[in-house]
């Protein structure tokens, strides 16, 4: 996993998701050191971009509950430990050599850096419990488990990034999601 920095990548947990696009473009961004949570939506794609991947589809979604879109131990830290928002967005890829990836990112805004961390400690240990995955809502993606192998994270002040990655389609390339794993962490 060369190439992720000031991120880990660990073993972490599945799950289901919804969407609503609208309301994410109309909510009001939350501010952090590296700018907003969008804004590391539209880093990741630019990263990806910029290596030849091409974005099939993609969708958002932001909320201000992250217990209601979480399960496992991690809901139950949310019920003590409220996030300020939840920025989910997702996107179905593909690689240079055509190879198709579905990617499911959250970005979950905590009030303090010790909140975050505590969040990202729990998130990283496998089977604890996660964000739920945004493609679960859309019926082409309902299929696709997202098995926490291929998995990271990285925190940004309150910011914690969750990225997880499955192979999509005839052609399951885990080479393919690992690069695409390391692109969506990278630190700016």
């Amino acid at each position: 996993m060369a190439g992720v920095v000031g991120g880990t990548i660990a073993l972490g947990g599945g799950g289901t998701a919804s969407v609503d696009a609208l309301s994410a473009l109309r909510s009001r961004p939350t501010q952090t050191s590296k700018g907003t949570a969008r804004s590391v939506e539209v880093r990741t794609f630019a990263r990806l971009k910029a290596k030849g991947y091409q974005v099939k589809y993609n969708s958002r979604s932001q909320f201000g509950s992250c217990k209601n879109k979480s399960y496992g131990q991690v809901k139950g830290f949310f019920s003590t430990h409220p996030c300020r928002s939840l920025h989910r967005f997702m996107a179905e890829l593909v690689s240079p050599s055509g190879a198709s990836v579905l990617v499911a990112v959250s970005v979950v805004d905590m009030p303090n850096a010790e909140n975050a961390a505590e969040f990202k400690d729990l998130v990283d240990v496998h089977g604890t419990g996660n964000i739920l995955e945004l493609p679960k809502e859309v019926r082409r993606y309902r299929a696709v488990e997202f098995t926490g192998y291929r998995y990271g994270s990285r925190q940004d002040g309150t910011l914690v990034t969750n990225v997880q990655v499955e192979p999509f389609g005839r052609s399951r390339n885990a080479v393919i999601a690992a690069e695409v794993l390391s692109l969506a962490l990278e630190a700016e």
